[in-house]
């Protein structure tokens, strides 16, 4: 009896958050059935879920359209979870001037759960082309510069049941999709202490990246240069780019402390 009610409440937890995402990603609001549809659940269910969210305040209801959509509570999870890296306040200045050096936009991002997490971001002043992932945006790890850093320097014990993984996603025709591929790419990207992202996460656009390190050497976080490929391999992506990006790496390294 205790294991099947505990098993009905972890269920019922994996249905709350899954229709929390299933709100995010429609940037609008959603009646009943727009996310019983979208969760392939029945409306009663989605109904009694939609009401318990609401009541503990992370889901809100339009008055007149009786639409759902995410409340302002959450903002305080997510603060809270930013708080936590209180150093990335102090890193923003400097990923500024790593922008304005590179002419290109910057991101610092972690891991989480094998997703990469932004969790900042300075835009090019220079340019007309902007890339603006909302600050909690997730994104696969292995299709992009950032995340490939950041699974480098996961252990070994971690990363290999995620290398063995027989679905990785492609988002372009240049995403890596093969283990044995990635285990290599990861291994150079150890080796020399830096990463790229050669249109593997959208056509067009390249990126280098490199890890920040805490206290014990660890990797906490990466940092990014992006920009479109053309500009990027103008710019010396692996020769001026490189050098202005492992210098702010290692400045912001020595003051983040996790």
């Amino acid at each position: 009896m205790t294991n099947q009610k505990n098993g009905e409440t972890a269920q019922s937890v994996e249905r709350a958050f899954s229709l929390l995402d299933t709100l995010r990603d429609a940037g609008h609001p959603m009646s009943v059935g727009d996310v019983a549809h979208a969760l392939d659940m029945s409306t009663t269910t989605v109904h009694r879920l939609l009401t318990t969210l609401k009541n503990c305040g992370v889901v809100a209801q339009d008055p007149h359209t009786r639409r759902y959509y995410l409340a302002l509570k959450l903002l305080l999870y997510g603060k809270a979870v930013l708080d936590r890296y209180d150093w990335r306040n102090r890193a923003h200045p400097l990923l500024g001037e790593l922008s304005r050096q590179a002419g290109e936009t910057v991101f610092m991002g972690i891991l989480d759960n094998f997703e990469l997490v932004y969790i900042d971001h300075v835009d090019s002043l220079d340019h007309t082309l902007r890339m603006t992932p909302q600050i909690g945006r997730r994104q696969d790890a292995h299709t992009t510069a950032l995340g490939k850093v950041l699974l480098a320097h996961t252990s070994p014990e971690e990363l290999e049941p995620f290398l063995k993984r027989s679905d990785l996603p492609r988002r372009t025709v240049h995403s890596i999709t093969s283990a044995t591929l990635l285990r290599n790419e990861l291994e150079k990207i150890r080796e020399r202490g830096y990463g790229f992202d050669q249109q593997e996460s959208e056509i067009g656009i390249c990126c280098i990246a490199a890890p920040i390190r805490g206290i014990g050497g660890g990797v906490v976080a990466a940092i990014s240069i992006s920009g479109p490929s053309a500009r990027m391999e103008m710019k010396g992506m692996d020769a001026e780019l490189k050098k202005c990006l492992l210098a702010t790496a290692a400045q912001i390294s020595e003051i983040a402390i996790v």
